[in-house]
C-alpha cells in the first residue's frame, strides 16, 4: 500500500478507534498525519497494517509546515492500526509501553 495514495481518501474510524482515541487522548490530526504520511509500515494481519512516522518523516513535515512543532512528540510515538482495504482505522496507541508486540517487531525505530 502506497502512503501518498491516501491523500486522496478521507479516513474513517472504527466505533472501537473513536473510543479508545478519546480513551487514550490522541488528537484525530495526529492519526490523519500518520495515515497520510506514515513511512513505517507493518502488516499485522492479512489486511491490518501498522503505521507510524520515522523522526526524518517528521522533520520533514515539520520544515514543510504540514505538522506543528507541539505535535512532533505524539507523532514520534503513535502507531496506527488501518484496515488497508476499507481505509479505516480501528485503533491507535503509543508504541511505547508493552513490549514484544508482533506488528512492532519488524519496524527498526532509529530514534530513541
Amino acid at each position: 500500500m502506497s502512503t501518498f495514495q491516501t491523500v486522496e481518501q478521507k479516513v474513517n474510524y472504527t466505533k472501537h478507534a473513536q473510543k479508545r482515541l478519546t480513551a487514550r487522548g490522541i488528537k484525530g490530526n495526529i492519526v490523519e498525519l500518520i495515515t497520510i504520511y506514515g513511512d513505517r509500515e507493518s502488516h499485522v494481519g492479512q489486511r491490518l497494517i501498522a503505521l507510524s512516522l520515522s523522526i526524518g518523516r517528521i522533520r520533514e513535515l515539520l520544515a514543510d509546515g504540514i505538522a506543528k512543532p507541539q505535535d512532533a512528540n505524539s507523532l514520534s510515538k503513535t502507531i496506527v492500526l488501518l484496515n488497508e482495504d476499507r481505509f479505516q482505522v480501528v485503533t491507535a496507541f503509543a508504541r511505547y509501553g508493552k513490549k514484544g508486540r508482533r506488528y512492532d517487531q519488524g519496524i527498526k525505530y532509529s530514534d530513541a
